[in-house]
């Protein structure tokens, strides 16, 4: 925007222990442009037989044992990194998850913030693409993160970093280069 002022940006991900994608956040796969102009050229009955099947209802039970493995996963990862995520799914860091598990699949991520707003952009280049492809997946306005606290634990959480949100709650990343986490905090500020 004109006369906004960026302040900070660092790149990185996700931290280890963030919980993983619940079930009812997941999509089954898009098709690419590629796959979708070789299926246009192929006869009506193979295009057929290569259309994916109905989703089938799935039943509570499913459901539940879906939702222990789930809790399980999310429960070993914060055994072994710490927690990744303080708040629920309706808290201001489950939303800010929620939209990265919704948006096209992106594991490095850039968080930038300015003078007005927070934005976070994901690398969607393909991976025989040599240069990265940054799209923007996440933004608020700068009041609605109260700031960036480093928080480097042990050997397997060097550069990491939370977002601090007003409601309490807070999501963990990780920066790609670990000396950037605590530079990137100061800057931003707490």
């Amino acid at each position: 925007m004109p006369g906004e002022e960026l302040i900070a940006v660092c790149k990185g991900g996700l931290a280890p222990g963030v919980p993983v994608q619940p079930v009812w956040l997941q999509r089954p796969p898009q098709e690419s442009e590629l796959e979708r102009r070789i299926k246009s050229r192929l006869p009506a009955p193979v295009q057929r037989f290569l259309q994916p099947p109905e989703p089938k209802p799935v039943s509570w039970d499913e459901r539940m044992m879906e939702g222990a493995e789930r809790g399980f996963e999310n429960a070993v990862a914060r055994s072994a990194h710490g927690k990744g995520m303080h708040g629920g799914w309706k808290s201001q860091a489950g939303q800010f998850l929620v939209a990265h598990y919704t948006a096209p699949l992106a594991v490095t991520l850039l968080t930038a913030f300015t003078d007005r707003r927070v934005l976070v952009f994901g690398d969607r280049a393909k991976f025989w693409q040599p240069t990265e492809k940054f799209e923007l997946r996440w933004e608020v306005a700068r009041a609605a993160v109260l700031g960036v606290r480093a928080n480097p634990k042990g050997v397997l959480q060097r550069g990491r970093f939370e977002l601090l949100f007003p409601d309490g709650s807070w999501i963990a990343l990780v920066a790609s280069v670990p000396t950037h986490a605590e530079p990137f905090a100061a800057l931003v500020g707490y």
